[in-house]
């Protein structure tokens, strides 16, 4: 593990996000399919994620593969009352993996919190502030202001589909009460909205306030909400009726997960 930290610029010049997106492994399948279509018939795009992933591999030196424990689930079923989960049945690996950089160090599909959550979300975020989005309704539990520059998130969060891939990304800042959330992947359910969840450790899920289903919203969360952003607290997206959870209960199934982690990258 490489303890010494380098400057980390945010993107490599003139490349634009879908590269980038493609490299960090974000996209669902079909549009990886899409990518890796224009990578076998586009050099020059071939060319950028070429470039992404040589611009990408050094945050590899600083990190170590850390399995998904089996208590962030067991926490998530016990604060949600939810049922014991059912074992996924067993599926045989791929004959090839596809081209990419996650896929080619094996490491993407087998880590879900730890070291390389933090240095894939932290990268994502930088990322993201190249698209240009609207801004998006605010939520009823939380007061929403406009963007103001805080520098680099302490905390930020995967939070997973069942599937694995990556449904929401959310960056955090204690000192400000700042907390970015960015959907990667449109959830929709017939009469159902998403809504976040934070669940300190040992404690009751606490709602976050219901969410855009498609655009990144920033929030700035109330005093005593910021003392909940620790690193040993979770964050859960379910489906409720609209206006949130009756009674600040949920009610519908968990369609994301994932914990917070601290931010480790060098300045």
């Amino acid at each position: 593990m490489n303890t010494h930290a380098e400057p980390f610029e945010q993107d490599p010049p003139g490349h634009g996000p879908l590269a980038g997106e493609y490299v960090l492994g974000v996209l669902d399948q079909a549009q990886r399919a899409q990518v890796q279509a224009r990578i076998a018939h586009d050099p020059a795009f071939a060319a950028e994620v070429a470039q992404w992933e040589a611009h990408l591999a050094p945050l590899l030196e600083q990190l170590e593969p850390v399995a998904v424990p089996d208590y962030v689930w067991a926490r998530l079923r016990a604060a949600l009352a939810l049922p014991e989960a059912k074992p996924m049945p067993a599926t045989s690996a791929p004959k090839a993996a596809p081209r990419g950089f996650w896929n080619n160090l094996g490491l993407w599909r087998s880590v879900g919190i730890g070291s390389l959550a933090t240095a894939v979300v932290a990268v994502l975020a930088l990322v993201s502030t190249l698209r240009s989005v609207p801004p998006a309704p605010q939520p009823p539990s939380v007061a929403q202001q406009p963007a103001a520059s805080s520098g680099m998130p302490q905390m930020v969060s995967t939070l997973a589909q069942d599937d694995g891939s990556t449904g929401y990304v959310a960056t955090m800042d204690a000192r400000n009460g700042r907390m970015t959330i960015m959907p990667m992947r449109p959830m929709h359910q017939d009469g159902r909205v998403p809504e976040l969840w934070i669940i300190p450790k040992g404690g009751k899920p606490i709602s976050m306030g219901v969410m855009d289903p498609e655009h990144p919203v920033e929030h700035v969360l109330p005093e005593p909400m910021r003392k909940l952003l620790r690193a040993d607290a979770l964050l859960a997206v379910t489906m409720e009726p609209p206006g949130g959870a009756p009674g600040g209960v949920a009610t519908g199934p968990v369609v994301a997960k994932g914990a917070i982690t601290a931010l480790t990258l060098g300045s």
